[in-house]
């Protein structure tokens, strides 16, 4: 298994993110029709140095990730790092876990 951004070209990761907070997207819109326009400068595709690192709670090794991330942001931000330990518990009782592809 390697990731898709070292063995593509160009170099691009699996997923692209959307920046809601720069889209216009409503919250219906979020969970409703299978097409949305988006404007382009919301999407970010990890290129030009933006390196990112999606994580979904099914991966199996999701759990253990977001613990060590949360144990990180604790010195900074308690509360923040309390809602990843939420994450990373929803992680691990995801009913569909999974090693990623």
């Amino acid at each position: 298994m390697k990731l898709d951004r070292n063995i593509t070209k160009p170099r691009r990761g699996k997923y692209a993110l959307i920046k809601l907070r720069q889209s216009r997207l409503t919250p219906e819109l979020c969970c409703g029709p299978s097409e949305i326009m988006v404007e382009t400068e919301a999407i970010d595709f990890g290129c030009d140095g933006e390196d990112f690192f999606v994580i979904r709670l099914k991966d199996k090794y999701a759990p253990d990730a977001l613990r060590a991330y949360a144990r990180a942001a604790s010195a900074d931000d308690i509360e923040y790092a309390k809602e990843i330990d939420q994450l990373a518990l929803n992680a691990e009782n995801h009913p569909n876990k999974k090693r990623p592809d």
